[in-house]
């Protein structure tokens, strides 16, 4: 193992990315007997959990020490961010395959547009957050987060994006919208992992 996936892992396997996807597979677990009327509001539940699980995975503890490595910030919190994604894949496809079980009518492209959606902007939320020079962002992307799925939950009817809407195709709509977030966060979580601009410059370089 490399040393920066070994130091991502150590700085992945802890409680803001552990316990995120723990609770999910106890949501998952749990909740069997019942996904064959609520499965699609369990896959919600767990694409906030992975959400947060990601956001977790920005936390950069070894901040002070990390910065004077040959890895820049960017290139260590994409490595966490991949740890965590490792982590957090098969929980989500556990979660997906158990309800498609106990309900083969569930909307599945819907439900994994979402929660590619919603990891993506947890992702997102955490390394915008490192970016402004917050070595510890996983906590206030978390309550992000829960403020997210509170608004889409709010979001008018016409423009619902966690059920089917009440005019037109039930699903396609909402897919397109989930996919616009997807670009949206991509494109911002890109501009989030580069460098910063004010590195240091070079004599005779400015000019």
């Amino acid at each position: 193992m490399s040393p920066l996936l070994a130091a991502s892992w150590l700085a992945v396997r802890r409680p803001p990315v552990l316990a995120p996807l723990g609770v999910a597979l106890l949501l998952v677990a749990a909740t069997v007997p019942w996904q064959d009327t609520h499965g699609a509001q369990v896959v919600h539940g767990v694409a906030v959990l992975a959400a947060c699980a990601l956001a977790g995975a920005t936390d950069d503890p070894g901040a002070e020490v990390a910065a004077a490595s040959p890895y820049p910030r960017s290139l260590r919190t994409a490595a966490r961010l991949g740890v965590a994604a490792a982590l957090t894949v098969p929980v989500v496809l556990a979660a997906v395959l158990v309800a498609d079980h106990r309900n083969p009518w569930l909307p599945l492209s819907l439900l994994g547009v979402e929660l590619l959606g919603f990891t993506l902007l947890g992702a997102t939320l955490g390394a915008v957050l490192r970016a402004r020079g917050l070595a510890m962002p996983a906590y206030p992307a978390v309550i992000g987060v829960v403020v997210l799925a509170v608004l889409v939950r709010q979001v008018p009817h016409g423009w619902v994006l966690v059920d089917a809407q009440p005019w037109g195709p039930p699903w396609e709509a909402t897919m397109l919208r989930w996919v616009a977030v997807l670009v949206l966060a991509a494109a911002v979580l890109a501009l989030a992992l580069r460098d910063p601009w004010d590195a240091v410059r070079v004599p005779g370089r400015d000019r």
